[in-house]
């Protein structure tokens, strides 16, 4: 009984470990190209490219491609949140990214998207703009796995004089991402106090 008992004690000590999965942070710049009208962003190619730091820089390298969402991101000048239906759990899946054997996933749960065309907040007189920053969560599957704590995405825009919209233009982007917290120490110490506890326990009645 004793012997079962330290078992599952131990399994339930390496699930608690586990569960963190592996430490995802850093940040990276991007370039491509889209289209947009003043209610939709439509991604096209785009790759990995300028600084690189953190996790991304053991995977990732200039040129890698970036693969964005299909279709038509709608959005309203301001504060948005992902459309529900279709993405029914609270954030899209805006990009993913694949280098060293790791697939990233860059989550939305929330952006703010900035529409100008009249001269103003750093776009030229004669072009119309687009500026949105994203709020969410990376995710990595492959050789590493885990989940990134709080993440950041901005994208930049631009047509120039006399360029229709929604025709092909280019792009620049950067994303940023912060480590999931570690438990504390006290919480690891009470884990482990209450598996000495059971293993007392039963030592106790072993002994009976």
């Amino acid at each position: 009984m004793l012997k079962r008992i330290l078992v599952v004690s131990l399994l339930a000590a390496g699930c608690a470990s586990a569960a963190r999965g592996d430490a995802i942070s850093g940040y990276f710049s991007a370039t491509g190209t889209d289209s947009f009208t003043p209610s939709t962003i439509t991604f096209d190619s785009a790759q990995v490219a300028g600084a690189i730091g953190g996790t991304f820089a053991s995977y990732l390298s200039d040129g890698t491609p970036i693969i964005f969402l299909s279709g038509a991101l709608p959005y309203n000048d301001g504060p948005n949140t992902p459309p529900n239906p279709p993405y029914t759990s609270g954030y899209v899946p805006l990009f993913t990214t694949t280098g060293g054997g790791t697939t990233f996933t860059f989550n939305m749960t929330d952006y703010n998207a900035g529409y100008t065309n009249n001269g103003t907040n750093g776009c030229t007189s004669g072009s119309t703009c687009l500026a949105v920053t994203g709020d969410g969560f990376f995710t990595a599957t492959g050789s590493l796995s885990g989940t990134s704590g709080p993440a950041t995405f901005s994208f930049t825009s631009q047509y120039v004089a006399n360029q229709p919209l929604a025709t092909l233009t280019s792009f620049s982007a950067s994303t940023a991402a912060t480590a999931s917290p570690i438990p504390e120490p006290a919480s690891l110490a009470l884990l482990g106090s209450g598996l000495l506890g059971i293993v007392g326990l039963a030592r106790r009645r072993l002994n009976a």
